[in-house]
């Protein structure tokens, strides 16, 4: 069910990988999903009955779709025929175990999904080719569709975006693991922080029995989350268990998004962080601990290099260190790793450009929590100086957006002006708390010109209309806001 989602999609890809015969269902699948899921023998069938689960061994289908709708008919066709409901998580953790090899699970509150695909990027680079399930649209690579958030490799061996969210990454039984960043997000879930790392940690717990886990300790979710892990743990579990940290270095003391200078001394391994001209980063003056040398030698071989970063932002070379940490783990060599840190050019809809004339320019970003959008504005703030910076936001879920409304306008501030468009709901069953004109008010007070205009659509035709010469618009949302930059984009371009 739901199968255009970007898990479902993902875990219906790997099953006809291995042979299964699988249909999928969705009232809202775009026409690339389509044609992705059809090219791969998945047959597309009506979602609103269950006539076609007569032959079916299983229903996979998100927790999302069990816990807005519970009586959706399909799920009650299931339930009356005995037909077992698994989670798609549940399904990719069983393709990346018939597959076999090493599991290596990327996790963290942001950039997991570009950091999962660097991974693979970093492996592929070694002559390594495990298969791997991202959050987001792959480029193309050796035959992966464009937007694909699959790859099937070659050999044993799976890279998993691992995702919190109401314990998605459970059935993921990782062999070895980054931890990003932990921050509070999914306030209908997590009261707080502490809950944000409790969580982290007992998925992560587990995996110092049998491989190396990687935690960036210059973020303060991260240094807690290795702290947490330390206790208890036994000498051998403790020797499994690299931190690592990026300090900055450069022009600009604004990109400190990286580091948290009080964790400094706490790492196993160390990278300076070199700020270039429009927003290029390199890490710089890499320091291992003999600990962390002894067990990861690979590693070893990249301290006293520097090493450019594709992707532009501090927050980006953070990912990369922990990206090339992980690889060196498990079987990524030197030269490989440092090829994917200067040359991966990310995923989809992170910064994605979707319009540029030279005077106007359009970019389409997934984020949308405010440390998301602090980071990806500096970022772009950086890569085309002097330009008016418009930020278009769809925000995503009421509950989120009442209980981060300050975090965000604060964040959403740090534009020239803000086009606000509705709520994207997902799973809320309170549309009462808050609103599109909540926050355009709340990014009002910081005195930056804030507008509400209505749904995506609108606010695209509303930016077309009143564009300022020389801008830049920043669409970020992990709804439907990907519409809305190529809505706009089309305006733009006729």
């Amino acid at each position: 069910m739901g199968v255009g989602g970007t898990a479902a999609l993902g875990a219906a890809l790997h099953a006809r990988a291995l042979g299964l015969d699988v249909t999928g269902c969705d009232r809202d699948l775009s026409e690339e999903s389509a044609a992705m899921l059809i090219t791969a023998g998945v047959k597309i069938v009506d979602s609103e009955g269950g006539d076609h689960l007569d032959d079916r061994t299983h229903l996979a289908v998100s927790k999302a779709i069990t816990s807005v709708t519970p009586n959706h008919p399909e799920l009650v066709a299931a339930r009356a025929a005995g037909i077992p409901l698994l989670s798609v998580q549940q399904l990719i953790a069983d393709a990346a175990a018939t597959r076999g090899g090493a599991l290596l699970g990327v996790a963290g509150t942001h950039g997991k999904t570009t950091s999962t695909g660097w991974l693979l990027a970093a492996l592929r680079a070694s002559g390594r080719d495990p298969s791997a399930f991202v959050g987001g649209p792959l480029n193309a690579t050796d035959g992966t569709p464009p937007g694909s958030p699959v790859h099937i490799g070659a050999e044993q061996g799976f890279i998993v975006e691992a995702d919190e969210y109401g314990g998605n990454f459970d059935p993921y039984i990782a062999d070895s693991a980054l931890i990003l960043n932990a921050d509070w997000d999914h306030p209908d879930i997590f009261a707080d922080l502490d809950a944000v790392v409790a969580t982290f940690a007992a998925w992560t717990r587990p995996v110092l029995a049998r491989g190396v886990v990687v935690i960036n300790s210059a973020d303060r979710g991260g240094a807690a989350i290795a702290a947490a892990l330390g206790r208890g743990a036994t000498e051998a579990e403790r020797a499994q268990l690299v931190t690592y940290a990026v300090r900055v270095h450069g022009h600009d003391d604004r990109n400190d998004t990286a580091s948290d200078a009080s964790n400094m001394t706490r790492a196993d391994v160390e990278a300076s962080l070199i700020v270039g001209e429009r927003g290029a980063v390199a890490l710089d003056d890499l320091r291992i601990s003999p600990r962390a040398a002894a067990l990861l030698p690979v590693a070893e071989a990249l301290a006293g290099r520097r090493l450019p970063i594709g992707l532009l932002g501090a927050h980006n070379a953070a990912n990369a260190l922990g990206v090339a940490l992980l690889a060196a783990a498990n079987g990524g060599s030197a030269a490989g790793i440092a090829t994917a840190l200067a040359s991966f050019g990310g995923v989809g809809r992170r910064l994605e450009v979707r319009f540029d004339d030279g005077a106007r320019t359009v970019l389409d970003d997934y984020g949308h929590h405010p440390t998301a959008i602090r980071a990806t504005i500096e970022t772009v703030r950086a890569r085309y100086p002097g330009r008016h910076l418009l930020l278009a936001i769809e925000p995503l879920t009421y509950h989120r957006t009442a209980a981060l409304l300050e975090p965000l306008a604060t964040a959403a501030a740090l534009a020239d002006s803000v086009v606000v468009a509705d709520i994207f709901a997902v799973r809320d069953p309170d549309l009462s708390i808050s609103s599109a004109g909540a926050l355009a008010a709340a990014v009002a007070r910081h005195g930056v010109p804030a507008t509400a205009p209505g749904s995506v659509e609108a606010a695209a035709d509303a930016i077309a209309a009143a564009l300022p010469a020389n801008a830049v618009v920043l669409v970020m949302g992990g709804g439907r806001s990907t519409l809305l930059a190529t809505r706009l984009a089309g305006h733009l371009g006729s």
